[in-house]
């Protein structure tokens, strides 16, 4: 009897997480670093997600991250699409990364967020490890590059810059949540924005 409830409870949590985001598994390996980045680490993804500006645009239409990518140590390549990039609000609705043609149009607006954002931003696993920065993410700069829709994520190397999400009805404080759709895992990564006090 004790054996099949503990089956029961297993089978039963499985079936939770796997509900809780629609798809996929969800993975928890997530840690605050500090007050404005987490770190998660995943089966084939490993992010860190800062969200400092978050914090200093309250009631505004842009919610800037700043994250950095690599691949888990057996992932092999983990490839990555704009449209499997979503934050979730609060308040439980789906935002998605906003598409280039729309970054551009809103680059004189956003500019000095993304330029706070970036620059508080230091590089992930330098430590000790021999990643190299790569040349490769969603979002770019007017003159700055070119765009890609699909990144590929390995071992050796960091991809990183800015992930812009619009939101209606402005930025607010609370758990908020990115969400990247993998093969064969969601990253799910809870983040808190606070009001400073």
């Amino acid at each position: 009897m004790r054996k099949i409830q503990i089956l029961v409870l297993g089978l039963l949590t499985v079936v939770i997480s796997t509900c809780s985001t629609g798809s996929g598994r969800v993975d928890s390996g997530v840690r605050e670093t500090s007050r404005y980045s987490v770190v998660y680490e995943g089966p084939e993804l490993l992010a860190t997600v800062r969200h400092y500006q978050g914090e200093r645009d309250f009631g505004g239409d842009w919610l800037i991250l700043v994250a950095h990518l690599r691949g888990a140590d057996s992932s092999g390549i983990t490839k990555i699409h704009r449209r499997d990039i979503s934050v979730r609000t609060p308040d439980g609705r789906r935002l998605p990364l906003i598409t280039q043609t729309e970054f551009r149009k809103v680059y004189a607006e956003i500019h000095s967020g993304i330029r706070r954002a970036t620059s508080t931003t230091a590089p992930l696993w330098t430590y000790g490890r021999n990643a190299r920065p790569c040349d490769r993410w969603f979002l770019a700069e007017p003159m700055g590059g070119f765009a890609q829709d699909e990144i590929a994520i390995n071992t050796f190397e960091v991809c990183w810059g800015p992930l812009v999400f619009q939101v209606p009805g402005g930025v607010q404080p609370g758990r908020w949540r990115l969400v990247i759709e993998l093969v064969e895992s969601n990253a799910d990564i809870p983040f808190e924005l606070e009001v400073e006090g």
